[in-house]
């Protein structure tokens, strides 16, 4: 986790002591989390390195799967490298003109994506001080990046006024593809594993959901209240989409449009024709189905947030905004938010 103090804080999530291959002294004893000390502003986004998984027959001479390094990005306009066995920097990455609003591994590791104030995205290597890559395309800030799991493509959005999604070709550069569709800041961006679908959400609670080979819109989901979806991400099997808000809702979605979609008055497709079906999701069949109120994802002046047929289910916190979900490997949705007491 990255703090508006310019530290960054690891947890171990099992409470148990992170291992570092640098011996504790006395005044350093083992704890069950770290802070790792550098960026000289706000640290805006992290992301661990990709991880394999481990075998199935481990003991204490297999060595460790986990990730080994981390990245940070900071309003000190640079970008930095850790190593999560002996919990220092290795590397500062300069190069952005302003604040790095965002930093995301690739797929395979050592090549990595950032974006920032000065309206650009970036592609560097691990091994390389300076950057591979720049594209340039968007008109304001650029504030959100996300890989293709191939690792040859990358994706942007940018802000207030531009509010256009872009996929880039890694190899040259170029931008091959524009997706225009939002009208509000858009705050999440996520690439769907097998590649064909990306999801963008916005402020004004709207998910989009785009055909990358075709380069058109698939359909927009709509549920969460105002105030922004901060985090978005897919099953394994790219069928279910999760999302988490500042309405204080985990919401998951449905990704498939049947052949004959649920289409709005202007003929846009906002949803499917039915209730999307839970045992998708869990592998049982008859499960039971949550179509909450919609007034728990806020309120509208005069009139409660639509909430499209597609959405599978709805958790709210009790107040906590939720700025961060993940599927992990094994479809089970882990949520963080910031607890307002």
């Amino acid at each position: 986790m990255g703090t508006e103090e310019s530290y960054i804080r690891v947890w171990n999530l099992h409470g148990e002591a992170l291992p570092s291959v640098v011996p504790s002294s006395v005044n350093d004893p083992p704890s069950s989390s770290r802070r790792l000390i550098g960026h000289s502003a706000p640290v805006y986004s992290v992301s661990f390195s990709p991880s394999i998984e481990g075998p199935d027959n481990s003991d204490a001479s297999t060595p460790s799967t986990a990730p080994k390094l981390l990245l940070s990005s900071s309003s000190d306009k640079t970008i930095r490298l850790w190593s999560l066995e002996t919990w220092t920097c290795l590397v500062v990455y300069k190069g952005h003109e302003g604040p790095v609003w965002n930093v995301r591994w690739g797929p395979f590791g050592h090549y990595f994506a950032t974006c920032g104030w000065d309206k650009t995205v970036r592609v560097w290597g691990q091994d390389h001080i300076s950057y591979l890559r720049m594209m340039i395309g968007h008109d304001t800030n650029v504030t959100q990046v996300a890989w293709h799991p191939n690792g040859a493509y990358v994706f942007s959005a940018s802000d207030h006024s531009d509010k256009t999604v872009r996929m880039w070709a890694f190899t040259t550069g170029e931008c091959v593809r524009v997706f225009s569709g939002h009208t509000e800041y858009i705050t999440a961006l996520e690439c769907s594993p097998n590649g064909k679908i990306l999801a963008s959400a916005d402020t004004g609670g709207n998910i989009i959901l785009w055909d990358l080979q075709k380069g058109t819109q698939i359909k927009r989901c709509r549920g969460h209240g105002k105030g922004g979806i901060w985090s978005l991400s897919f099953s394994v099997e790219s069928t279910v989409l999760v999302s988490g808000g500042a309405d204080g809702t985990v919401r998951l979605w449905d990704i498939e449009v049947p052949a004959d979609p649920y289409k709005g008055g202007d003929g846009e497709v906002i949803g499917t024709g039915g209730q999307a079906d839970a045992s998708r999701i869990n592998g049982t069949t008859g499960a039971s189905q949550t179509n909450p109120a919609a007034g728990v994802s806020g309120k509208k002046k005069g009139k409660d947030t639509m909430i499209t047929p597609d959405q599978i289910s709805a958790f709210p916190t009790k107040k906590s905004p939720v700025y961060k979900v993940k599927f992990t490997r094994m479809n089970l949705v882990m949520a963080g938010g910031c607890y307002i007491p």
